[in-house]
């Protein structure tokens, strides 16, 4: 059921898909602005020894054929040639810097667009009301600002040493067992990203329903999320295993471009899932379109109770 009305309500909620492309479209052309200041040193050497055109040739030869090894070959010999320039060239410092830098930035935006969907889902399913993508960003700022800053500290890292972890995970493997190595790797990165996701999927609804501090709101969260851990963590399992495999074929059937629309309908589709998680959890009727409203069974039990007091 938890899936069934997911679906249902990204279907129901699709436009925001747009919003999202939009914001990310604007939110790149500032992010690669900034970086270009802030590590012009660094691509003006990325320029000199080829790695913008190595990277081209790999990324052509990667295009239309879906292997996970081949991918796998391609981004470790990516990451190899550019560690081997930076080194080089005695900017490992200035790199990590800058790597930071950026990832900072798109943790705070990403987080920003992130909020103002939530208040959007939220808001059409307590009362079917659309919510203007801007005013929820504008409106929400405060609470997003402190919001971002939590999940600095608390998922960014845990995201970074999932894909950090996974990726030296398939290296150390990949020369004695081949591919086999990135197939497990490949499930092990969804279990554990599917992991994540249960585990803070109720944070966003607790602290702009109830209004609490930011980890107040997780407190509540963890307490909601108890009553169908099970229930959530197959939900995300089944999200997590189909939305890797679309991207994935986006990227190499599509040249890319279709990451544009997969991207956002990713993060639609995990944002759905806490919501509908969280209002389950709680007891909440929530609508999925202008026809159909969820109520829990124990709400409609204590309908059918007062209708018949009402009678007698």
């Amino acid at each position: 059921m938890l899936l069934k009305n997911t679906l249902r309500l990204t279907f129901s909620n699709a436009s925001n898909i747009w919003k999202l492309l939009l914001y990310r479209f604007l939110c790149l052309l500032c992010v690669l602005g900034l970086t270009t200041v802030v590590g012009w040193p660094i691509i003006n050497v990325l320029i000199k020894d080829n790695f913008f055109v190595n990277l081209q040739n790999s990324f052509e030869s990667m295009l239309f054929n879906l292997s996970f090894e081949n991918l796998f070959v391609t981004i470790d010999s990516t990451f190899g040639n550019l560690a081997s320039i930076i080194s080089s060239h005695n900017l490992t410092v200035q790199a990590i810097l800058c790597g930071v830098f950026v990832l900072l930035i798109i943790s705070f935006l990403e987080e920003y667009a992130k909020m103002a969907l939530q208040q959007n889902l939220i808001g059409y399913m307590s009362s079917l009301t659309k919510y203007g993508f801007t005013n929820s960003y504008v409106a929400g700022f405060g609470g997003s600002t402190l919001m971002a800053l939590a999940k600095v500290i608390t998922t960014l890292p845990i995201n970074v040493l999932i894909w950090i972890g996974a990726y030296w995970f398939a290296s150390a493997l990949h020369p004695k067992i081949g591919v086999i190595a990135i197939i497990l790797t490949f499930f092990l990165l969804i279990i554990l990203l599917s992991i994540k996701e249960t585990l803070f999927c109720n944070w966003k609804p607790a602290y702009i329903i109830h209004g609490e501090s930011v980890f107040k709101s997780l407190k509540m969260a963890f307490k909601a999320l108890w009553k169908n851990i099970l229930k959530v963590f197959s939900c995300y399992l089944v999200l997590v295993l189909c939305m890797l495999m679309l991207n994935i074929f986006a990227l190499n059937f599509t040249a890319g471009v279709g990451l544009l629309f997969t991207l956002p309908l990713t993060t639609l589709l995990i944002a759905i899932a806490g919501d509908v998680a969280y209002f389950e959890a709680l007891g909440m009727r929530y609508y999925i379109d202008s026809e159909h409203i969820i109520t829990p069974k124990k709400l409609e039990e204590r309908d059918k109770f007062c209708k018949l007091v009402d009678i007698i």
